[in-house]
């Protein structure tokens, strides 16, 4: 039996966006009927705002990239133990396609927010 989809809220695209991978463990499982119309915010997803928009999305944006940069350390940790026989060939290669995968997602993002910068700096007042 097919079963209705719910959509996405704002919070969990949000961390995804911004790299919180413990978000789906805490998040509650939506129950199976008609969504509310406002999607209530969910305790505990790690998701918290100061108010300032820039300095809440510069600091998640830092801590995004340092996830990129452990994922890569990881990687290369595991390439190293597998020289050394002490771990599969597809953890190895899972981790590189992972790490690989998010170097790529942040290079586009961080190139279009520079973009969007630019664009907002040269706007006529």
């Amino acid at each position: 039996m097919v079963e209705a989809i719910d959509p996405v809220s704002a919070d969990l695209r949000l961390s995804q966006l911004l790299g919180e991978d413990d978000f789906f463990a805490q998040a509650p499982m939506a129950p199976a009927g008609p969504s509310p119309a406002a999607p209530a915010p969910l305790a505990g997803s790690g998701v918290s705002f100061t108010g300032n928009a820039f300095e809440d999305i510069l600091s998640k944006a830092v801590e995004a990239l340092n996830k990129v940069s452990g994922s890569e350390i990881y990687a290369n940790q595991l390439a190293e133990k597998y020289a050394k026989g002490e771990v599969e060939l597809q953890d190895v290669m899972v981790a590189q396609a992972k790490m690989s995968i998010m170097v790529q997602l942040s290079v586009t993002t961080i190139n279009s927010a520079v973009n969007t910068f630019k664009e907002i700096t040269q706007m006529q007042i």
